[in-house]
């Protein structure tokens, strides 16, 4: 018994170990930070690097870990419908990939995008990271001989990075508030009190 839990184990280890190298994710734009007024649409693309000489990576979803009071997150890496095919491995696929964020693309282009509410309030910080998903395999996913069955080295791994949605105040609102400080500006020099 004692050897047979051995074996599981080493063989277990032996599927990790092949796996050495764990991508490196850049967020596009790099600091993770979007803004935009309640009722848009804000997104994030992405530069993968991943430089193991034998296995090749593809990406399969992504998740916003922040709250989603003031919107809602889409995934396009899992998209059911339009959803990209990103892989990143030696020749004939390249080691590093970048997706630009571009929600009008087909596929889908970038890691995926949040949805603001309408009602979200103008100032309010999401804070969160963006959770990539990523599958490696020993063969390359776009050979046409590939088996997922006998050539998955890591089935399911996760690579993350920080992230801010920022709702800012609408343009048209800022009007108002800079008209009322100026005429509050403007009485107080007319009545010689500064």
């Amino acid at each position: 018994m004692r050897q047979l839990v051995l074996v599981a184990l080493l063989a277990a280890l032996a599927v990790f170990a092949q796996a050495d190298t764990v991508p490196a994710l850049t967020l596009i734009p790099p600091s993770g930070d979007v803004s935009s007024v309640p009722g848009s649409v804000v997104g994030w693309g992405f530069n993968v690097t991943y430089t193991a000489p034998a296995d090749w990576v593809v990406l399969t979803g992504s998740e916003f870990t922040g709250s989603t009071v003031y919107g809602n997150y889409v995934d396009y890496l899992s998209s059911p419908t339009n959803a990209p095919f990103y892989v990143v491995g030696p020749s004939p696929e390249s080691s590093t990939l970048t997706g630009l964020w571009n929600p009008s693309s087909t596929p889908l282009s970038g890691l995926g995008e949040f949805d603001i509410n309408p009602t979200a309030l103008p100032g309010v910080s999401i804070p969160g990271d963006i959770v990539v998903h990523y599958s490696v395999f020993s063969g390359d996913p776009n050979d046409p001989n590939f088996n997922p069955f006998t050539e998955t080295v890591v089935p399911d791994a996760t690579i993350s990075a920080p992230v801010d949605v920022v709702v800012t105040p609408e343009p048209a609102a800022l009007f108002p508030v800079a008209v009322m400080l100026l005429a509050f500006a403007g009485s107080r020099v007319r009545r010689g009190i500064v």
